[in-house]
């Protein structure tokens, strides 16, 4: 999973694939990419807060999350 972030700041927060395990908080700018690869990609993970008034990008304020994900198809049981 790739996401690209346009618009405000905002406090990104991941963890583990259990919901118990600990998590990490980084700032995400106007611009700034994630890359969830591996296991990674199945890590509890979302946005605590915005930070509003942190990007000229949107004249009303706000974010913009891209997000990209590959999705295939199941192997076949033949």
């Amino acid at each position: 999973m790739v996401s690209l972030s346009l618009g405000d700041t905002c406090l990104f927060r991941v963890g583990g694939t259990k919901r118990s395990q600990p998590t990490r908080t980084f700032r995400l700018a106007s611009g700034d990419a994630v890359v969830l690869a591996g296991e990674s990609r199945l890590a509890f993970h979302g946005v605590d807060r915005i930070l509003p008034g942190t990007s000229m990008l949107l004249p009303e304020g706000g974010r913009i999350s891209l997000t990209l994900r590959r999705v295939t198809h199941p192997p076949s049981n033949d």
